[in-house]
C-alpha cells in the first residue's frame, strides 16, 4: 500500500517534476531516438531540476504500486496517469528514484528510455542500475528491491558534509581558475562546469584568457601551452549536449581567429593543424574556421627560403587533410591567399603540388650513353624475338593475373609491404638504416589508409625481425620502436571504429583483430587511452568487448590501471578484467573494492559475481560492508543467486541491521532474500526474530522487513520439505 499521510500534498515544485517526466516520458515513447522532441521535454525537467536542487543535493521520489511520493507526501494523488506512471517504475523493482546536482537532459531521456524495455530483460541483464551505467547516466540513480514495498520511509534530512551550496563565483572567473579547469576537465563538477561552459560561450572572453595566459612566454611555449587549452576546450564541447556542441565549437574557433596575427599564424601551423589530423574533436574546431580566413593566417607568415616554403607546404597539407573542401576549392583557396600575400606564382605553385600532388615524376639517375647504343639494339633484337603469341593468348592464366594487376595498380599500402620485406632481409647497416627510415615514417598510415591487411602483415613480419638473433641489438631496439609506435593511441583509435564498420568474418575486420593480437601488450594501454577519451557510449562499449577479447593474455598491464584517479576509466578497466573471469584478475579486483566511488565499487561487485572462485566469494562477503546502499543490495543478491552458504553469517548481520555497512531498509531486504535463497536452517533463529519484530519509531520499514523475512522462512521450509536445506 501506499504511505499514510495526513492529507498534506507535495511541493508544487516536485509535482511540476513529476508532470514534465511524464509528458517527457510520453515524447521518449511516441518519437524517433533522432528526433528533439523528448530532449527539449527533458531540458524542461533538468529546468526544473536546478531548482529543486538548490536545497537538497538530490531529489528522491519513492516509488510504490499505489504511487509516487516524496518525503512521505503523494504526489498528484488519485490521477490515473500519474498512478500508471508510478506502476510502470514499479515494475522494474524499483524502490526509488534520485536525480542528482549535474543531471542532464540526455541523461533523464536515456532514464525514461529504459522502460521501453520489457523488464524481465531489464532484470536478466542485471537490473536497471546495470541500464543505467550501460547508458552512462550517472546524474539519476535508482535503488533496487526484489519485494514489493508496503511503505515509504521517511524523507532523510542529513544531507551530509559540503551540502551547502558554493558561494558565487566572480565573473569573469580568474584565468588561474580556468587554467585548474581546464588541467582536470574530466573530473570537473557540475558547477564549474557551467562555468567554464560559459566562459567559452564568449569568444572575446576566451581570447583574451588565451592571450593572458601566454603573457611574456617565448613563442614556442606560448603556442604548446595554447594547444593544450584549445584541446581541452574541444573536449569539453564534445561532452556538451549534442545540440549545443557546434556553438560551441564555433566559439572556440572564433577565439582562436581572435588572437594576435603572429601568434594565431605559428598556433595554427605549428600545433593545431597537426594534431588535428589524429584528434577528430579538434578537428571539428579547425572545420568552423573560414577555409579562406586560415588560408590567409598561414600565407601571412610566408617567407621566400625553403624553410618557410616547408612549413607553409606542411600545415596546408594537415588542413588539406581535414577540411571537407573540394581538392579544386581548397588549392583555388590556397592559391589565391598566397598570392594576396605577395608570394610568386611559381612558389605557389611548387607549395600547393607539394600539399596536392598532380602527378607523380620520377627522375632517371643515369643517362644511357651513346656507346651503349649497341646494347640498347642487342636487346631490343631480343624483345622482337619475344613469343608474340603467347602474350596475346587470352586463355593464359597468368597473363591474365598479370593483367589485372596492372588494372588495378600498385598502392602506397603495397609499396610499403615491399619495403617491409626487404627490411627483413637487409642486414647491411645503411642500407637497412635507410629502408628502416622509411618504413618508420610511413607504416602509421597504413591505419589511415585503411590497409588493415597489410598493417597486420608488417607488424608480423616486423615482430619476427626483432627476434632475429642475426640482426644487430640497437637495429633490433629500433624495429621494437616501430612496432610500439604502430600502437599509437591516435592509430589505435581507428581500429576500433573499423572493427564496428565491418561485420565479423569479413577480411578487414579479421585483420584488424589479428593486428591486434600480434601488438599484443603494446596495444592495451594506448586501447585504454582512446577508451578513456571516447565520449559515445556505444563506441565505449564496442571497445571494452575489443579489449576484454584480448586481455586475458595482459592481465598484469591492466591491472596497473585500477590506481588511475579517474573513476570512470577505472569502471571500465575493472568491466575488462571480469570479463577474463580469470583468477589472476581477483588481486586487482580486491584493490577496486576499497575504490573511493561507489559506482567502481559496484562495477567490481559485477565482476566478481562472474568469477566462481572461493576468494571472488569473500570479497562479496567482505562487500556486504559497503557504505552505499545499492552495493550492499547488488553483493547480497549475488551470493543469494550463487547460493554461497559461507555468506550466511554475515547476511544475517545484514538482515539484522548490525555491522559497519548500508542498513538501510532495501539492503536488509535483499540480504534476507539472499539468506531465503541460499536456504540454510542457520538462518531460520535470525529470521523468526526479524519476522516477529514489531517497530515503534518506523512501522512502515519493521513492515517492511517483517514481510521479507516471513517469505524467507516460507522458502527455507520448502527447501527441508524437499530434502534440500542443511
Amino acid at each position: 500500500m501506499g504511505a499514510q499521510t495526513s492529507g498534506e500534498r507535495a511541493p508544487a515544485q516536485i509535482e511540476g517534476l513529476v508532470k514534465q517526466l511524464l509528458v517527457t516520458r510520453k515524447a521518449v515513447r511516441l518519437y524517433p531516438a533522432a528526433s528533439n522532441i523528448p530532449r527539449e521535454n527533458a531540458a524542461e525537467v533538468v529546468k526544473i531540476l536546478r531548482g529543486a536542487l538548490q536545497s537538497s543535493p538530490t531529489v528522491r521520489l519513492t516509488v510504490t504500486k499505489d504511487g509516487l511520493f516524496y518525503g512521505g507526501l503523494p504526489l498528484l494523488p488519485g490521477r490515473a496517469a500519474f498512478i500508471a506512471f508510478a506502476r510502470e517504475l514499479y515494475a522494474y523493482h524499483l524502490s526509488d528514484v534520485r536525480f542528482h546536482a549535474g543531471v542532464t537532459a540526455e541523461e533523464v531521456v536515456s532514464f525514461l528510455a529504459i522502460l521501453d524495455e520489457p523488464p524481465e530483460e531489464v532484470e536478466a541483464s542485471g537490473g536497471f542500475s546495470t541500464r543505467l551505467w550501460d547508458r552512462q547516466v550517472d546524474g539519476i540513480t535508482v535503488g533496487e528491491i526484489a519485494t514489493k514495498i508496503v511503505d515509504v520511509p521517511p524523507e532523510p534530512t542529513d544531507q551530509g558534509p559540503g551540502a551547502s551550496q558554493a558561494p558565487q563565483e566572480a565573473w569573469p572567473p580568474d584565468p588561474a581558475l580556468v587554467d585548474s579547469w581546464l588541467a582536470s576537465v574530466k573530473g570537473l563538477n557540475p558547477s564549474n562546469r557551467r562555468l567554464l561552459v560559459r566562459v567559452l560561450q564568449s569568444p572575446m572572453l576566451t581570447t583574451r584568457y588565451l592571450e593572458e595566459s601566454v603573457v611574456d612566454r617565448a613563442t614556442s611555449a606560448a603556442v604548446n601551452l595554447l594547444g593544450e587549452r584549445v584541446s581541452a576546450m574541444a573536449h569539453l564541447a564534445a561532452n556538451e549536449v549534442a545540440d549545443d556542441r557546434p556553438a560551441l565549437y564555433r566559439a572556440i574557433a572564433e577565439s582562436i581567429m581572435g588572437l594576435d596575427l603572429e601568434l594565431r599564424e605559428h598556433l595554427l601551423a605549428d600545433r593545431l593543424l597537426g594534431d588535428a589530423r589524429i584528434d577528430d574533436t579538434l578537428a571539428e574546431v579547425v572545420r568552423q574556421l573560414s577555409l579562406t580566413d586560415v588560408c590567409m593566417a598561414l600565407a601571412e607568415g610566408f617567407a621566400a627560403d625553403r624553410i618557410s616554403q616547408e612549413g607553409l607546404s606542411r600545415a596546408l597539407r594537415n588542413l588539406a587533410l581535414i577540411s571537407r573542401s573540394a581538392r579544386e576549392d581548397f588549392l583555388e583557396t590556397a592559391r589565391a591567399q598566397m598570392e594576396q600575400t605577395g608570394a610568386a606564382a611559381d612558389a605557389s605553385e611548387s607549395i600547393l603540388e607539394a600539399v596536392w600532388p598532380i602527378q607523380l615524376r620520377a627522375e632517371a639517375e643515369h643517362k644511357i650513353p651513346e656507346q651503349d647504343d649497341a646494347v640498347l639494339s642487342s636487346v631490343m633484337k631480343l624483345v622482337d624475338l619475344a613469343a608474340a603469341g603467347r602474350l596475346a593468348d587470352e586463355s593464359d592464366e597468368e597473363i591474365a593475373a598479370l593483367r589485372q594487376e596492372a588494372h588495378a595498380g600498385v598502392t602506397d599500402g603495397d609499396v610499403l609491404a615491399a619495403l617491409v620485406t626487404l627490411v627483413t632481409l637487409e642486414r647491411r647497416p645503411d642500407a637497412f638504416s635507410s629502408m628502416m627510415a622509411l618504413v618508420e615514417d610511413s607504416l602509421g598510415m597504413l591505419l589511415e589508409w585503411g590497409e588493415y591487411e597489410i598493417a597486420a602483415d608488417a607488424a608480423a613480419s616486423l615482430m619476427a625481425l626483432e627476434g632475429d638473433e642475426s640482426l644487430a641489438s640497437a637495429a633490433r631496439a629500433r624495429v621494437h620502436d616501430a612496432v610500439r609506435a604502430l600502437a599509437r593511441p591516435e592509430l589505435m583509435g581507428r581500429i576500433a571504429p573499423a572493427m564496428r564498420l565491418f561485420h565479423r568474418g569479413s577480411a578487414e575486420y579479421d585483420a584488424c583483430r589479428r593486428l591486434l593480437g600480434i601488438l599484443g601488450a603494446h596495444a592495451i594501454e594506448p586501447l585504454l587511452e582512446v577508451l578513456a577519451d571516447e565520449p559515445d557510449m556505444l563506441a565505449r562499449k564496442a571497445l571494452v568487448e575489443l579489449i576484454s577479447a584480448i586481455a586475458v593474455e595482459h592481465i598484469a598491464a591492466l591491472g596497473e590501471h585500477v590506481q588511475d584517479s579517474r573513476w570512470y576509466f577505472v569502471r571500465n578497466v575493472v568491466t575488462i578484467l571480469g570479463a577474463t573471469r580469470a583468477r589472476e584478475a581477483l588481486p586487482y579486483l580486491a584493490r577496486a573494492l576499497r575504490h573511493s566511488d561507489s559506482r567502481v565499487r559496484r562495477e567490481t561487485i559485477r565482476a566478481l559475481a562472474s568469477m566462481r572462485d572461493r576468494y571472488a566469494e569473500e570479497m562479496l562477503i567482505a562487500a556486504l560492508d559497503d557504505d552505499d546502499a545499492q552495493n550492499v543490495q547488488l553483493a547480497s543478491r549475488f551470493l543469494g543467486s550463487t547460493q554461497a552458504r559461507g555468506a550466511v553469517p554475515a547476511l544475517c548481520a545484514v538482515a539484522r541491521g548490525e555491522g559497519r555497512g548500508n542498513r538501510d531498509t532495501g539492503p536488509r531486504v535483499e540480504a534476507i532474500e539472499a539468506l531465503g535463497r541460499i536456504g540454510d536452517r542457520a538462518a531460520v533463529a535470525v529470521l523468526t526474530q526479524i519476522a516477529a519484530s514489531r517497530g515503534i519509531l518506523r512501522p512502515g520499514r519493521s513492515r517492511e522487513v517483517r514481510v521479507a523475512a516471513e517469505g524467507a522462512l516460507e522458502e527455507i521450509g520448502r527447501s527441508v520439505d524437499g530434502g534440500t536445506a542443511t
